[in-house]
């Protein structure tokens, strides 16, 4: 992430929603990271190599910069635990490494595992900035050198912990063992009746359902129906399932999200009876008809009076169909289309490039509340869907709503705006 000039990570935070008045319920005051995963723990070097260049060490002590035959190692620093929104959910953590005071967070920003990559680091200084925050600025990205160090309070506990015990074989019979428990291991994917109707069902697609169901929670029951939901690691939304179990019937459903789309696996009988906390999970993802990720091109469509629109769909979201930019009356305009209505009649739709946040002020467009409009005079979004390049990442009102790919969007963008906006 590349700070935009005349934006400071101060700015930043305060695009984000962050008020530096109430910061500490938004960023942290860290000495040391003795409670975090030691999984970010390493060195970080330029490309990779810790050889040339500025280092980067991160470990239980905190933070630590060798650059220019210096070694700096902050006494305090920030943690930024709602940068990405109170719902984020991927592995990427930003940290404010060279504070300045009590509500002066400086103009540096570093965030480890950036872009969603582990082991990649990035650091972006804006503003006035020491020569050495300078340099560890002008050598981003980092990339892990090596495998990362294991403490050894983590080692000890390894070797101390019990072997892994054997599932029991998830029958039909079993379902009321394993209820609401985290004490009775079991394997649903491998052996036993329920483990041969989910592979009678979804065929190969077990492999994917095992990995999106890595982390999960207990089996619950709702009258005869048993079920389970969980995802795979760090990807809650994008690659995540449910399974519903009949136990009256014997029979199983299946919903299973790849690449932020849902598909529903039924029994040829019918689809069961979905669960409360299924029909949330299933409120706040996204859809059958969602577009998965990465998503589709930019592409011009034309409104019946040939008015042209900036179109493209929403990828891997729970509540976007897609968006349009379009002349109207001589001004730039955004409309947003969502596949279920929203309450209110106002909303902030926001758009991340590489970090920076751009919010648009939109109404409602319809009595449905499923249409939405924004004025985009003076607004960075048209130039930025021009210049950017990838994805961007969508949010409506702070909450996580997929990513729009920005192939073509340049071309496209320029082209229909061209009666009302210089770009």
């Amino acid at each position: 992430m590349r700070l935009p000039k005349g934006i400071s990570a101060l700015g930043v935070f305060a695009a984000a929603g962050l008020s530096v008045a109430c910061a500490p319920a938004h960023a942290a005051p860290a000495s040391d990271l003795k409670d975090w995963d030691a999984g970010m723990f390493g060195r970080y070097g330029p490309g990779g190599d810790c050889g040339s260049g500025p280092v980067i060490q991160i470990d239980e002590t905190g933070l630590t910069y060798e650059v220019a035959g210096e070694t700096i190692h902050p006494a305090t620093f920030e943690i930024a635990h709602t940068f990405w929104g109170n719902f984020y959910e991927g592995i990427q953590t930003v940290f404010m490494p060279f504070v300045r005071g009590a509500n002066d967070y400086g103009n540096s920003i570093m965030i480890v595992n950036a872009d969603e990559v582990e082991g990649k680091v990035t650091f972006e200084s804006n503003g006035p900035v020491s020569a050495a925050e300078q340099a560890l600025a002008d050598a981003s990205p980092y990339m892990r050198c090596g495998a990362a160090p294991v403490p050894a309070s983590a080692s000890a506990a390894a070797a101390s912990a019990p072997a892994p015990v054997a599932g029991i074989p998830l029958d039909w019979a079993a379902l009321p063992r394993v209820e609401d428990s985290f004490e009775q291991p079991f394997d649903m994917f491998e052996r036993g009746e329920i483990a041969q109707a989910l592979r009678a069902l979804i065929g190969d697609r077990m492999t994917v359902l095992e990995r999106n169901l890595s982390v999960r929670g207990p089996i619950g029951r709702e009258g005869s129906i048993y079920h389970i939901s969980g995802n795979a690691q760090h990807m809650g939304g994008e690659e995540q399932a449910y399974v519903l179990m009949d136990a009256a019937r014997k029979r199983v459903q299946v919903g299973l999200w790849e690449k932020g789309k849902l598909t529903v696996y039924a029994p040829p009988q019918g689809r069961l009876f979905m669960p409360a906390e299924i029909e949330q999970m299933l409120l706040r993802s996204p859809p059958e008809d969602a577009v998965a990720l990465p998503g589709t091109p930019w592409e011009v469509i034309y409104t019946s009076d040939r008015l042209p629109l900036a179109t493209v769909d929403a990828a891997g979201s729970p509540d976007i169909r897609s968006f349009s930019l379009f002349c109207d009356q001589g001004r730039p305009k955004l409309a947003m289309l969502l596949n279920k209505p929203r309450g209110g009649n106002a909303l902030t739709s926001t758009w991340v490039f590489n970090g920076r946040l751009v919010d648009v002020a939109m109404g409602r467009g319809n009595g449905e509340g499923t249409f939405w409009l924004g004025w985009l005079d003076g607004s960075p979004l048209p130039q930025m869907l021009v210049g950017q390049s990838g994805e961007a990442f969508l949010r409506i009102d702070g909450g996580l709503q997929g990513q729009a790919s920005l192939s073509g969007s340049s071309a496209v963008v320029r082209g229909v705006l061209s009666q009302c906006l210089r770009l």
